[in-house]
């Protein structure tokens, strides 16, 4: 109570101290409300729907070891590429098209470098940069056979 100008006051402080919940019951709020529910949990059943169900990628192409050959790019089972410079493609390619996935050194030589007398060199460099590309992207690894044949076969 407080005094003013000779006369009483009595002054009343209502502090509404209700929770949201209860205020959108007090509303006229119920059906959209409802609505909003049936919205939420039919998104979440459809997300869990197409997570549980989705399909499995397929990678479709000439395959070995967890390395797909389709289209002229080389990419693993999951569908990422493999990323290789023009030579490491070719003799990749040779390994993949080959009927037992083994070439001789000098099928590999004739075939990348038909004018150069003496490739040995260049080819073990580039089987030397090749073996970790394909060990780190698949089950394989390239193995040779001293001095005759080189072999893509799995780990």
């Amino acid at each position: 109570t407080v005094r003013r100008d000779g006369r009483l006051e009595t002054k009343l402080v209502a502090e509404a101290n209700c929770s949201f919940a209860t205020t959108f019951m007090l509303s006229d709020q119920k059906a959209s409300g409802s609505l909003l529910m049936v919205g939420m949990l039919w998104l979440l059943g459809s997300l869990w729907y197409v997570r549980r169900n989705r399909p499995a990628l397929t990678v479709q192409g000439l395959s070995y070891g967890g390395i797909v050959f389709n289209n002229d790019k080389f990419m693993t089972l999951s569908g990422e590429q493999i990323h290789l410079t023009p030579m490491q493609h070719s003799l990749l390619e040779m390994f993949m098209t080959a009927d037992t996935h083994t070439l001789s050194k000098q099928e590999i030589c004739d075939r990348l470098w038909p004018k150069k007398p003496d490739a040995n060199y260049t080819l073990y460099t580039l089987i030397r940069r090749i073996k970790p590309i394909i060990e780190t992207n698949s089950d394989l690894k390239i193995e040779s056979d001293r001095g005759k044949s080189y072999s893509l076969k799995h780990r």
